[in-house]
């Protein structure tokens, strides 16, 4: 197995202490030592502590929209593509529960330019399952919703797991995501 990079065991080290710690509590030491490095050495490798915080926050942000564009795009009904993008958001957030905690909740320590480059990105994913709704219900397949409503309660429901999900407990990502969906659904199905 191919040994991490210095980056990558940097990136890791930020990821576990911003999550667990916050990010404001977690300093420049905390990382470099959860890395294997002297903080001094940390430097080499980074610009800065927000650097880090930013990268982890466009990397989860990529990984969530490049899970649910493809099924936005795709064929099928707009309850299957929904139930779908669901349980892809779900896998997302269960593969690292702490750069989804990162992601949803850290990024509010960013400087205020880079807090409007990481609500961009979120825009942009939050777009994807929108246009699911709306094409239900311009089909007819969906009740005449607040779409936006409808998006936030999708997006609370999904992305409220980091705070309880935990990997290897009663219900696997798949079985959680489908439970979600199937309430969600019954509340959007026109009768």
């Amino acid at each position: 197995m191919p040994r991490p990079t210095r980056k990558a065991a940097i990136l890791d080290a930020a990821v576990d202490l911003f999550a667990n710690k916050g990010y404001h509590a977690t300093t420049v030491r905390d990382i470099a030592g959860g890395s294997g490095m002297l903080s001094g050495s940390l430097y080499a490798h980074i610009e800065s502590k927000e650097d880090l915080l930013f990268e982890i926050v466009a990397s989860a942000a990529e990984q969530f929209t490049a899970a649910v564009a493809p099924i936005v795009g795709g064929p099928g009904a707009a309850a299957d593509k929904l139930r779908r993008a669901m349980a892809a958001h779900v896998r997302v957030v269960a593969a690292d529960l702490s750069a989804a905690t990162v992601f949803l909740h850290e990024w509010r320590a960013l400087s205020p330019e880079r807090q409007a480059a990481a609500a961009a990105l979120r825009d942009r994913y939050e777009a994807l399952l929108g246009d699911i709704i709306t094409q239900g219900v311009v089909s007819g397949e969906f009740r005449p919703v607040d779409q936006k409503f409808a998006r936030l309660l999708v997006l609370s429901a999904v992305n409220w797991l980091y705070m309880w999900y935990r990997p290897g407990g009663e219900l696997a990502p798949e079985a959680v995501a489908e439970r979600l969906a199937v309430l969600i659904l019954q509340g959007l199905e026109s009768p």
